[in-house]
């Protein structure tokens, strides 16, 4: 009785619920749609969600097909890597979604030493570069690449020499012997030359004593951790990168012949007299004979993939840099291979292996830019059929600069191995141990082979070869036990490692003379004599290490970190001072997480305060300074089959007492992030003191000692700064913006130099080619002393021009001298009433108050632009160049401005001093000392803004790439170093240079290039 009443009130339920579920499948409709990123490549294992209800993933191609019911009003698009996007559903049956790449965002994973952390618990100052921000820049070093994109890292390319290296300083100078930054490629110590940017997945630089401290004697100079890329996807991935450009160097313009010839005649030259016959003399261009367009190409391939055990990553490059001066080239090509391993769920292992090889053919001779020593009047080649070099006319004792770089054949070459493997090892008790070995061989050879030539003055009567060789191979080892385990509010993360790092150098300089034979390939002959200049042998290098650090915070607010390290170097230092010990400490507070901030400003994302100090180390001196080392000269054969007779001096003065260089840091700082992150900012404050510097005290010739190399410890100085980072970044649609800006303010002092007396280090100099030739000879342009910064410049203060003849009665002069119309006015420092070497005083300073960049990167559909844009602000040059350019210099050419200089051509004033004067029998150059004094007249405004990087993309649509098998194809063009807004009237106002002698701008110097590019990035 009870089942047959049950029966009919099922049917009744089964039949609603049939009619409701029809109601359902009737309100249900399926949309489709492809994900992709800002450069339009698909987004794999993208998250796409109803809102509030259930979710699909994106396939290999980022395409995807989803249920939607009446009632949805959005799709929730997400992925880690991107930031996350919601799209009005509408009456839309297709979503082509693009996503942006999480690049900036304060809660990416940043690498620190021997470990990683989220950006938002980070209590250090560490700066982040994503590597697909520079993989298609033309360079191949780490300095270069991050020049404008991290607040407080100033980068100068002064060169634009292929191969030649990048200057880098994080936080302002800090030592007479400024160390490089550390590098750390996948957590081994490397160089950061000749890296393939298409490897890199991302760069960090530790720039605080927090941050780097984990590296102690090393990081003085800052840490830079690059990290390559990993394979990922189930199917392999192909790469082809391809890019072809042209460089074009900015060249001063020298005086054509009929141009000298006038001059010349101006200033009474009596080669070019009346009588002379100047129409028959050559007119020859020699900056074009020896500058011109170069090359610069670059090929990249990769293949990488994963499995659920296995990731790998191989990358191949070709490089290959063709200068703008005449002969000279550079070529690199490498091989990295990466890969991990997951043998067990406990046990993980892996390596990276990176070859590389350059070959380089450097320029040869000093007369870079301008070539000041020649004249137009004389010719390239000879008429002669035994000689083919012309030879120097009357009246000039330079050289054939054509001659010189043809008969001189000259070929650097460079070969690296760098390996290193690994085991990870997850243990009980929330432990994991973790051991590598890295390995490292570095081979450089020169090879120099000079012929015999006859071009007049400057010519080489006999053959010539040397052959310099040096290696260095270093084994690292490393073994770290780490400790991670979050319980209820709390969460603990300590590590604690022995590190050791030994090496063997070997070095060897041997030369001929009088050889037969046309080039490296030689014969003895009667006449040949054999040098072994130099050899050195050293198996001793090495550096133990124990260090460790804990990490603990409270709630995600509260973050402290502490560690430390023991460095032990047995190479530099002495028994005395061997060891180094280097504490850190640093606190955070998360103020966006109180209660009352999120009331207070709720906008705010992220607010953290950060706190931190620390030690550091710095020991950038040469080996075994403490004790008396000896350097072999020369050994002669002098006959045949007889030993040769080895000849030693002593290299260096021992100091036992050498110690350590140390540098104390506080920093201060705000990371914030608003509008869930579309604008996000950071700052910070450092102050940090150098003491006990180390540094190369001169010894004077009166010693009568045969060296002059005396390193000790002396004084300390002191840079405090502000460093900011900001940016925001968005979407209006289809078209995606982001704008950054960083910048840099610092200041430098030297305190004391307790061990010298406190007196003033003079060092830097204008020469041109020889200390003893050039046209500031045997002056000194740079002072460091104790009160001021490094390397302030140093000469006469310019204070006017003479108006008159008379005027020179109203000013003290030069000693048996009166100065005339159109002389420059010296002042008299010391008030001696006379113009003296004692009123040279500091007349300006290289080192720039404000370092800055800018990086703009938009996106509209397929097409994109990328930016960047990195300037200084308040800072001088010494512009070496000038008084070469507007004056004549010993019997060489100059330009153009040595028609503006006043009472040249008459009785009149211009902004030029005058360059001399005339006689009845020839002229008298310079008598005021106007060009061949150093003085404030050539000290210039070096601020400027520079275009480095414009690049141009369009990213193929999905319909075409899909026809061709491929999940990206981007076709771009590029300029770099395109435009520079500058007062500075030289040639290019990037200038770097040693600590005490920065900011001088010299004749000699090789040209920055502007470079064009055409690319090709595709991926399948």
């Amino acid at each position: 009785m009870i089942k047959s009443r049950l029966l009919p009130e099922a049917f009744i339920c089964f039949l609603m619920a049939m009619l409701f579920a029809g109601t359902a499948l009737a309100q249900t409709r399926t949309v489709t749609g492809k994900v992709t990123d800002n450069k339009s490549s698909p987004v794999v294992g993208a998250t796409v969600q109803v809102k509030g209800g259930a979710g699909v993933s994106t396939n290999e191609a980022g395409e995807f097909r989803i249920n939607l019911s009446s009632a949805a009003d959005s799709l929730i698009f997400s992925h880690v890597e991107f930031e996350t996007r919601a799209v009005a559903v509408r009456n839309r049956s297709t979503f082509n979604i693009s996503l942006q790449p999480k690049d900036m965002g304060l809660d990416a994973v940043v690498v620190v030493g021997y470990g990683t952390q989220k950006r938002r618990d980070v209590t250090g100052a560490i700066g982040s570069v994503k590597g697909d921000a520079i993989r298609n820049m033309p360079v191949t070093d780490v300095a270069a690449a991050l020049q404008g994109r991290v607040a407080g890292v100033e980068v100068v390319k002064s060169s634009g020499e292929p191969g030649a290296p990048t200057q880098i300083t994080i936080r302002g100078v800090a030592s007479l012997s400024q160390p490089q930054p550390l590098y750390i490629v996948d957590g081994v110590r490397q160089d950061g030359n000749n890296i393939n940017m298409a490897d890199v997945a991302s760069f960090d630089v530790l720039k605080d004593a927090s941050a780097a401290s984990i590296y102690g004697a090393a990081a003085a100079g800052g840490v830079i951790i690059v990290t390559t890329k990993k394979g990922t996807g189930a199917k392999p991935t192909v790469n082809f990168n391809a890019r072809y450009g042209v460089t074009t160097p900015r060249m001063m313009e020298l005086l054509r012949r009929d141009e000298f010839i006038r001059f010349r005649k101006l200033i009474n030259d009596p080669v070019y007299g009346p009588q002379s016959q100047t129409d028959t003399l050559p007119d020859t261009d020699w900056a074009g004979a020896l500058f011109d367009n170069g090359t610069e190409e670059n090929y990249n391939l990769s293949i990488s993939g994963s499995s659920p055990n296995t990731n790998y990553f191989v990358s191949g490059i070709y490089n290959n840099q063709k200068g703008v001066f005449r002969k000279n080239s550079s070529g690199m090509y490498g091989f990295r291979l990466n890969t991990d391993i997951r043998v067990t769920d406990n046990i993980k292992i892996g390596e990276q292996l990176y070859v590389w090889q350059r070959n380089t053919t450097p320029p040869t001779g000093v007369s870079i830019n301008p070539p000041f020593r020649t004249i137009p009047t004389m010719g390239i080649y000879g008429n002669s059929p035994e000689n083919p070099w012309a030879k120097s006319p009357p009246g000039f004792a330079g050289p054939n600069l054509v001659a010189q770089i043809e008969t001189a054949h000259r070929q650097f070459t460079q070969a690296n191995f760098q390996g290193n493997a690994y085991a990870e090892i997850k243990l009980p008790f929330y432990l994991t141990f973790k051991t590598t070995l890295g390995y490292t061989y570095y081979n450089e050879e020169l090879n120099y082979y000079q012929e015999a030539y006859n071009a007049g003055p400057v010519s080489v009567n006999a053959t010539s070869l040397a052959k310099n060789n040096a290696s260095t191979r270093s084994i690292f080892t490393n073994y770290v036990l780490s400790f991670d385990h979050a319980f209820g509010e709390h969460s603990i993360n300590a590590l604690a490692g022995y590190e050791q790092i030994s090496g063997i150098t070997n070095g060897a300089q041997i030369g001929a003379t009088s050889v037969g034979g046309t080039s490296y390939a030689f014969l003895l002959t009667s006449d040949s004599r054999i040098n072994l200049a130099n050899g050195g042998y050293d198996d001793n290098a090495l550096i133990k290490s124990m260090f460790g650090r804990v990490s603990y915070d409270f709630a995600k607010k509260y973050f402290a970190t502490f560690s430390i390290r023991r460095d032990g170097n047995f190479q530099k230092f002495g028994p005395n001072n061997r060891y180094g010990v280097f504490p850190a400490g640093s606190v955070g507070w998360r103020i966006s997480d109180e209660p009352f901030m999120k009331q207070l400003l709720p906008q705010a994302n992220l607010l953290k305060l950060r706190g931190s100090y620390g030690v550091l180390g710095n020991s950038n001196i040469p080996s075994y300074v403490f004790l008396s080392t000896f350097d072999l000269v020369s050994a002669q054969n002098f006959a045949p089959g007889v030993v040769p007779v080895l000849n030693y001096t002593q290299q260096n003065i021992p100091n036992p007492n050498i110690k350590w260089e140390s540098m104390y840091e506080a920093n201060i700082g705000l990371d914030a992030e608003f509008m869930n992150g579309k604008l996000y900012a950071s700052v910070d404050w450092y102050d940090k003191t150098t003491k006990d510097m180390l540094y190369n005290l001169p010894i004077p010739t009166s010693a009568g000692m045969p060296v002059s190399i005396f390193i000790t410890n002396i004084g300390s100085v002191r840079n405090r700064g502000i460093e900011f980072s900001a940016g925001y970044r968005s979407n209006i649609g289809e078209f995606s913006y982001n704008v950054g800006v960083t910048g840099a303010f610092n200041k430098n002092k030297v305190l004391n130099l307790d061990n010298i007396n406190n007196n003033a280090i003079l060092a830097g100099d204008n020469n041109y080619g020889s200390p003893s030739f050039g046209i500031w000879t045997g002056q000194q342009l740079a002072s460091t002393k104790a009160g001021a910064p490094f390397g302030q410049f140093w000469g006469y203060k310019v204070i006017g021009m003479y108006q008159s003849d008379d005027e020179w009665k109203n000013h003290p002069q030069q000693e048996g001298k009166q100065a005339k119309k159109g002389d420059l006015i010296f002042a008299d420092i010391d008030d001696n009433k006379k113009i003296d070497e004692k009123d040279r005083t500091v007349i300006g300073s290289p080192y720039p108050d404000f370092v800055y960049g800018i990086t703009l990167n938009l996106a509209y559909k397929g097409f994109d632009i990328q930016a960047l844009f990195s300037g200084v602000a308040g800072v001088d040059i010494f512009n070496g160049v000038a008084p070469y350019a507007m004056s004549p210099f010993a019997d060489g050419n100059t330009t153009n401005k040595v028609f503006g200089a006043s009472m040249l051509d008459g009785d009149y004033l211009t902004s030029q001093p005058r360059i001399g004067e005339k006689t009845q029998t020839g002229f008298i150059q310079d008598p005021n000392h106007n060009y061949t004094w150093a003085n404030s007249y050539f000290v210039e405004n070096g601020s400027y803004l520079k275009l480095k990087q414009l690049q141009i993309g369009y990213n193929l649509p999905a319909n075409i790439l899909q026809k061709v098998k491929m999940k990206n194809a981007r076709l771009y063009v590029m300029g770099y170093n395109l435009f520079c807004l500058t007062k500075y009237n030289g040639i290019d106002p990037e200038l770097g240079g040693a600590v005490t002698t920065r900011g001088i701008d010299v004749p000699y110097r090789y040209p920055n290039s502007r470079i064009y590019s055409l690319g090709l990035d595709i991926t399948f």
